[in-house]
């Protein structure tokens, strides 16, 4: 009688074990039919190749750049994503650095969008203003220096690693609110500490990501993150109890024509917590104690989770507005507020992504040549 009870209680677990298992198989596979832009956009996120991922090397004071001379890999998503990259003998994208002193070099600093997460080499903002300047100059170079992923620390250090050897003559930073998204740390003795510090292991952890990233690697872990029902649960279900996740995931009204709210008039003081203020600032004074009088480019980005939002005091722009107007020589182009007044301006990023289009790149280098041009810097630099 025993063994009968437990042989039941075994074959209910079985059954239920065999239905759920069914039911998300059912709902995995079915999903992708009905084609919700919520749910594509959470699946697209979880699936993109990640180019650091994909293509990384362990790097012993930066903790990784791109594997060297890289040569036209594609990074492909149906309908989403396609486009090649290439690196040069540092690791960096784009061709080698012509190291010639008579070349005028321009370093772009910034993450996955002065990078050019999405779109063809020839269509990133530094190529652009590149080869509008050498119209001018054949001696301009802009070395792009950008890395996906990379945070304000990494930034810095990457410019005081290269300045000394590159001798820029100007520094263009692409700024995304996620830079600041790192370890603030400070010293004993004033600062802070921006450098990688390595520790055994770490070479052999990196490598080990990288190989979880490639294609054919298989894991339950890799799938669950990736799954459709995943997904649904985090964009369908969770949103219905959880009001912090609803108000995250929605977006405020935008003007009839354009595609976000209107930029806030400039608040008397940003409202971001002073210890970004302190570290933002201490960052960009030791790229601008390099640079000397040459002059420092800053342009913002603003993801699509930020445009969506109305305009806020604490929008980090504010900030780098704060700090162009009390340095000399230092020039901020305010992307975000030209983009919440110009209609039809999704187009400036890609679709599931919140990187740069290729017309968002177009749009980046001709405000910042603007801005070049303003202050006379190829005439400056023409008769050095």
């Amino acid at each position: 009688m025993m063994i009968k009870v437990f042989l039941s209680i075994i074959a209910k677990i079985l059954l239920v074990i065999i239905s759920l298992v069914a039911a998300f198989l059912i709902v995995e596979y079915t999903l992708p039919l009905f084609n919700i832009r919520t749910i594509e956009e959470a699946v697209y996120q979880a699936r993109r190749p990640v180019v650091q991922g994909r293509y990384g090397k362990y790097h012993p004071v930066f903790h990784y750049t791109l594997q060297n001379n890289l040569k036209n890999v594609r990074l492909h998503y149906p309908e989403q994503l396609d486009y090649t990259v290439s690196t040069n003998d540092e690791g960096f994208r784009g061709p080698d650095w012509d190291r010639s002193p008579q070349r005028k070099n321009i370093m772009l600093l910034g993450d996955s969008f002065g990078f050019g997460w999405g779109v063809e080499w020839e269509e990133t903002v530094g190529y652009l203003v590149e080869k509008e300047l050498r119209k001018m100059d054949r001696s301009f170079q802009v070395i792009n220096l950008a890395m996906s992923g990379w945070d304000l620390n990494t930034i810095t250090t990457c410019f005081e690693y290269y300045e000394e050897q590159l001798n820029p003559k100007a520094v263009i930073y692409i700024f995304c609110p996620n830079d600041l998204l790192c370890p603030i740390e400070k010293k004993p003795g004033g600062g802070y500490k921006i450098k990688y510090n390595a520790k055994p292991g770490d070479a052999e952890a990196f490598k080990a990501m990288v190989a979880r990233q490639q294609p054919d690697y298989w894991s339950w872990n890799k799938y669950y993150r990736s799954a459709y029902c995943k997904a649904y649960h985090a964009r369908i279900i969770r949103p219905i109890f959880s009001d912090r996740i609803k108000k995250s995931l929605s977006i405020d009204p935008a003007p009839d024509g354009y595609d976000f709210p209107p930029p806030l008039d400039r608040p008397q003081r940003c409202t971001l917590e002073e210890k970004y203020k302190a570290f933002l600032f201490y960052c960009l004074d030791r790229i601008k104690a390099k640079l000397g009088n040459h002059p420092f480019y800053i342009i913002d980005t603003s993801d699509k989770s930020i445009l969506y939002k109305a305009d806020a005091a604490d929008n980090r722009r504010w900030l780098l507005m704060e700090y162009s107007e009390q340095r000399p020589n230092v020039h901020f182009v305010d992307f975000e507020t030209i983009i919440r007044q110009t209609p039809g301006s999704r187009r400036y990023y890609l679709d599931y992504d919140d990187h740069w289009s290729p017309e968002g790149h177009q749009k980046a280098a001709a405000l910042l040549l603007k801005e070049m041009k303003n202050h006379h810097f190829s005439s400056v630099h023409r008769s050095e």
